[in-house]
């Protein structure tokens, strides 16, 4: 993937603003069954057609610690004691870059363990994750000449059971279909977007749409993302996501301000959407919208290093 690429890490789950970054790993408790960690039973992703994917791209895992109502990221507090034990700082705990036709991603599943490389000292590091592990997502990227053509699938994790040679796995995921806007089954939002009709600074604005519905080969439930920030240009696109619900997000970093639209079954590729920031809901009445500090904490968005 080109240098340039930036990475986002997107959660779903919803957590209160009140919860603090100065959490730390460190305050997390420990589960002594995982002798070795946590275990996915997940191989990789194919084409429509069951074969290898003919682009390359990269799968980020997001680890998870705490409880339904206190839920932490330690890879996106910088802050944490194991931060440098993170692939990518401020973003995913796990970042595996894979070539075209490569073939499928991990063969015999994806394993977090208790003991992570620290990237600054090459020396490994005691974190425990696997046996704090909560919740993983499991997010893939396509290649940026191809992103807006390609679904970005994303599954979670937050059971591991049963344990297995020291390890606690999860539900069997096997593999994934990555669809493109090609393949039945997609869909995709573009439409305008401005400030009183002109176009919008650079990184001012950014839209995350989460949604779709598909399976993975085990029938396991996978839904999409996408991303979208303002360069200096007057329209906007979701690219190719899996028909279904969907929740477009739009946030305009300059004031704070969010507005939400749902779609409840959006399919096919002519769905359109304008916004102005400039305008009450941004241009549309009856969008739900927060005038101040955007309390959903799942938006994060990290950008590591390509």
């Amino acid at each position: 993937m080109a240098a340039s690429v930036v990475v986002l890490s997107l959660l779903f789950m919803a957590v209160s603003s009140t919860e603090a970054w100065a959490a730390d790993t460190t305050q997390f408790p420990i589960d002594p069954s995982r002798h070795k960690g946590v275990a996915i039973p997940f191989e990789g992703y194919t084409d429509h057609l069951g074969g290898i994917l003919p682009i390359s791209g990269a799968v980020g895992v997001d680890l998870v610690l705490g409880m339904p109502t206190h839920k932490y990221l330690p890879c996106q507090n910088l802050t944490d004691k194991f931060i440098n034990a993170c692939e990518e700082r401020g973003s995913y705990t796990t970042y595996t870059r894979f070539r075209a036709g490569q073939g499928l991603l991990f063969p015999y599943g994806y394993f977090m363990g208790n003991m992570q490389r620290d990237i600054v000292t090459d020396h490994y590091v005691q974190t425990d994750w696997g046996r704090r592990a909560t919740n993983l997502s499991v997010e893939f990227y396509p290649e940026l000449s191809r992103d807006r053509e390609y679904v970005h699938p994303r599954f979670q994790i937050d059971h591991f059971n049963p344990r297995v040679n020291g390890w606690a796995y999860s539900a069997p995921i096997g593999r994934i279909t990555v669809l493109t806007l090609a393949d039945p089954g997609t869909t995709r939002v573009s439409g305008g977007i401005t400030d009183g009709g002109k176009a919008i600074a650079k990184d001012r604005v950014r839209i995350l749409v989460f949604g779709g519905n598909a399976s993975s080969s085990t029938g396991y439930p996978v839904s999409s993302f996408a991303v979208w920030d303002s360069a200096g240009e007057t329209s906007w696109t979701s690219g190719a996501m899996y028909a279904g619900t969907q929740l477009i997000t739009v946030t305009d970093k300059a004031t704070g301000h969010t507005c939400d639209v749902r779609y409840g079954n959006m399919t096919g590729s002519n769905n359109h959407l304008d916004f102005d920031i400039s305008q009450p809901g941004f241009g549309r009445i009856g969008r739900k919208c927060n005038f101040g500090t955007d309390t959903v904490s799942d938006r994060q968005v990290a950008y590591p290093k390509k």
